[in-house]
């Protein structure tokens, strides 16, 4: 039986925790979940997103659960946001478990299931800027509709996520452990890592809660892409930098649009700046946040290709050095492109 047959099988299994007669067909490409749009065949109107949690990412599932239903507590009790956005919903199981732990060959899976936002699509790549300040509006309302929230109450999920000096450090245990081989091959853009090790430390500081995977795929739209409806992917929230989650939405376009545009990250500060609020947000973070972002997940997709492909699920192994390859062209991007930033973010502040 290959991969993908004997995953559509065990997600079907799966399925039965919660429907007795369930359709479910693959959905979305993340890197990091299984995901399936599950229906009833009973009434098919009836839609699902079933998601197997990838349990070497997300060590503790029990956890990330808890601190998912905080964070839509949190975002259920800010008027203003829930006016405008509808939240993700959880479903548990017909016996009321939070989710379901299948175990079979010796192994366990975690699955989950949301309910389908009825009426909605993703915007990947953006058609136009109205999107795109759309988008940003809305990741930016969703951190000012989580400010309320004690920081202590959330623990990173995924330890160092997002903490660039650890991705240092597990880039450079790998590179340690990898061959000569491995070396040879990935060595432009080993070289470039080893050149950009310091980084200002006002933008690694905590100082907000954050979404923590702001790309362009983690808002729904209406189907005629004129509306954002719910923001989701909430696996990240967690105490961090204001500007990653900026930054990392500014990455996200910029890669699904094929580079760097002046006017597509005017639409982005503009968008975040009406959603959030500029109180405390400073101009050169702004500026700074897109590389920071883009250097990261360089780093970080050249550590796993460098480790084996543990954390980043690829086809093949290569598969990760390409995608550093593709994050750290973004960065050299928006290095180059920092005085225009510099304009940009001077005419909207």
């Amino acid at each position: 039986m290959n991969n993908d047959v004997q995953l559509l099988s065990l997600a079907h299994a799966a399925a039965g925790a919660w429907l007795d007669a369930p359709v479910l067909e693959p959905l979305g490409n993340g890197h990091i979940h299984q995901t399936f749009l599950l229906s009833n065949q009973a009434n098919p109107a009836e839609c699902y997103v079933l998601q197997r949690v990838n349990s070497s990412v997300y060590c503790d599932i029990d956890l990330l659960m808890k601190q998912t239903r905080t964070v839509l507590k949190r975002l259920s009790a800010v008027p203003d946001f829930v006016s405008e956005y509808r939240l993700p919903e959880l479903i548990s199981t017909q016996l009321g478990d939070p989710f379901f732990v299948q175990r079979t060959d010796g192994e366990e899976h975690s699955w989950r299931l949301w309910r389908f936002i009825a009426g909605s699509r993703t915007c990947d790549p953006p058609q136009n800027r109205l999107q795109i300040r759309q988008a940003a509006r809305a990741f930016g309302a969703y951190q000012r509709a989580l400010a309320g929230l004690e920081p202590e109450r959330l623990v990173e999920t995924i330890p160092g996520f997002l903490r660039m000096a650890d991705y240092v450090d597990q880039f450079d245990q790998a590179l340690a452990a990898a061959t000569a081989a491995e070396r040879e091959q990935a060595a432009p853009w080993i070289a470039l890592a080893q050149s950009h090790r310091q980084w200002p430390p006002s933008l690694m500081q905590p100082n907000a809660i954050i979404h923590g995977d702001c790309k362009i795929n983690n808002v729904l739209f209406d189907q005629q892409g004129e509306r954002v409806l719910a923001v989701i992917d909430l696996d990240n929230n967690m105490s961090g930098h204001w500007a990653w989650d900026f930054g990392d939405l500014v990455r996200s376009v910029t890669f699904s649009r094929g580079g760097f545009d002046a006017q597509d990250y005017r639409a982005c500060v503009l968008g975040f700046l009406a959603g959030r609020g500029s109180d405390g947000l400073a101009a050169e973070h702004l500026v700074a946040a897109p590389a920071y972002l883009a250097f990261m997940l360089g780093l970080r997709f050249l550590t796993d290709h460098l480790s084996g492909d543990v954390y980043f699920s690829v086809p093949e192994h290569g598969d990760n050095l390409l995608r550093a390859s593709e994050q750290f062209a973004l960065f050299q991007g928006f290095e180059a492109n920092k005085s225009l930033m510099e304009g940009v973010v001077g005419e909207c502040t």
